[in-house]
């Protein structure tokens, strides 16, 4: 019977490292909630939003992250986010093409983009939010951590070398150090940044801004405003009544707190 892994019984370096993978996670859902949430006020949010079925599987997903990387399972990990980053493209690309059909009228109209693993859709959507200035960098930070995440899911060379290297230092599943997961954290807050970026072009703009926003004009509290895409999105919202007597500061704050 396997033993769950409890994060007292691990050295304080590695369990410091494995609540903020924890922190990054709970920061994720939090946000996709409010999405599903905000979105959902909309009368016909369930026949046509593909979010109201889904959301399950990002929740899914999400969670299982905080427990493979608790037991060390890291490749399962990196397989779980590709995952997540694969599923919001394909959902910001349907709802935008027909927002309006029925989630089985989608189904239909775009069973080939949702069948295939190429990601070259992504070069299809509009994400308005997303500064122009930035948007090349997106494409390619979406590009990045597709690829890392992809070489997990198939047997590769890279992915043998890698294993090879791993073993040998002794860090085989379980007994990983907290550099290890630091690197798998640092992926995780990319690749969830990419998925939120597409969760929110993929409803209503105001959803966003009723996230990010807060009622006295300043950039909510939360760990992905750390993104520079996220970040991105916020300034977008600097238009909004409540900011203009305190735009400046905001704009600080908000510069400041990039961190990835």
């Amino acid at each position: 019977m396997l033993v769950k892994t409890k994060l007292e019984d691990l050295p304080a370096d590695l369990a410091k490292s494995l609540q903020k993978t924890d922190l990054i996670i709970r920061s994720y859902l939090a946000g996709v909630s409010f999405i599903v949430q905000d979105t959902a006020r909309d009368p016909s949010y369930v026949a046509n939003h593909l979010l109201s079925y889904l959301a399950q599987d990002i929740l899914q997903s999400s969670i299982s992250l905080i427990a493979l990387a608790m037991e060390g399972l890291q490749s399962v990990a990196k397989r779980e986010l590709r995952f997540l980053v694969e599923a919001s493209l394909k959902i910001c690309f349907v709802q935008q093409k027909s927002y309006q059909s029925t989630i089985a009228e989608k189904l239909a109209q775009f069973d080939k983009e949702l069948s295939s693993q190429r990601i070259s859709i992504k070069q299809n959507l509009n994400l308005s939010m997303v500064p122009e200035k930035q948007r090349d960098a997106f494409a390619e930070e979406v590009g990045r951590v597709y690829g890392l995440t992809s070489n997990y899911v198939h047997l590769t060379p890279s992915q043998i070398r890698q294993r090879i290297v791993a073993v040998d230092d002794g860090r085989t599943a379980g007994k990983e150090n907290a550099p290890d997961i630091d690197e798998l954290n640092g992926l995780i807050s990319r690749g969830l940044a990419v998925s939120l970026v597409f969760l929110f072009h993929s409803v209503p703009e105001y959803v966003a801004g009723d996230w990010l926003v807060e009622d006295d004009g300043a950039t909510v509290n939360w760990y992905f405003t750390g993104s520079r895409f996220i970040a991105g999105i916020d300034s977008y919202f600097d238009y909004k009544h409540e900011r203009q007597t305190r735009t400046g500061d905001i704009r600080a704050t908000r510069d400041a707190a990039i961190r990835f």
